[in-house]
């Protein structure tokens, strides 16, 4: 029993010895969505208009609200009549909707979600009394000037609507992928003998 367990020692230690290894190059990717915001913006050296080449997405879902209702009253067939409409429009961002951006400016981004409309997102916006520790100055944020608690008013043009729900989180993210390669090799020397050709 010892001397199988030496030979299969001896075994193993030879066949290290007599075979160098190459592990070769070890490519390595990795893909994050970050929250945008100038200070990693200027880590990669990106500023005005370079902003405009990187792809954003929107955190959280943007819900937007738009009413009218009308109405008329008088007299038909000798009855006294009333009538009433309401028409509700909404518009959906949902988290993680791609978008360009159109224009920008220090501390705001025009951001297109479909061609024809844009919101804007800015940077310091006071958020601390709504989102409480979720809050981060530094993010762009969906521009909410009067945001009450319950909703804020936001422009599609020349038409407004009343932004509510998680409108109030959203802010535009990107992606960072990150590369990396390992280049690794593995020899084992042979050693020299001093007198090589002694017998």
């Amino acid at each position: 029993m010892l001397a199988l367990a030496m030979m299969q020692t001896s075994l193993v230690t030879g066949g290290c010895a007599s075979n160098p290894a190459s592990i070769g190059v070890l490519p390595e990717s990795y893909a994050e969505r970050l929250s945008y915001t100038d200070r990693l913006a200027s880590g990669f050296k990106v500023s005005g208009e370079r902003r405009h080449v990187l792809q954003y997405y929107v955190s959280d879902t943007i819900h937007l609200v738009r009413s009218s209702s009308g109405g008329q009253s008088g007299v038909r067939d000798g009855r006294l009549v009333s009538s009433s409409s309401q028409a509700v429009r909404e518009i959906v961002i949902d988290s993680g909707t791609p978008g360009v951006v159109l224009a920008s400016g220090p501390r705001w981004m025009a951001v297109s979600f479909e061609p024809g409309s844009y919101l804007y997102f800015i940077s310091d916006a006071p958020r601390s009394v709504w989102l409480g520790n979720e809050y981060d100055r530094e993010r762009y944020y969906l521009y909410l000037p009067d945001w009450n608690g319950q909703g804020g008013t936001v422009k599609i043009g020349n038409t407004s609507y009343v932004a509510v729900d998680s409108s109030i989180r959203a802010h535009l993210m990107v992606d960072r992928e990150s590369f990396s390669s390992l280049d690794a090799e593995q020899r084992r020397q042979p050693g020299r003998l001093l007198y090589p050709n002694a017998p």
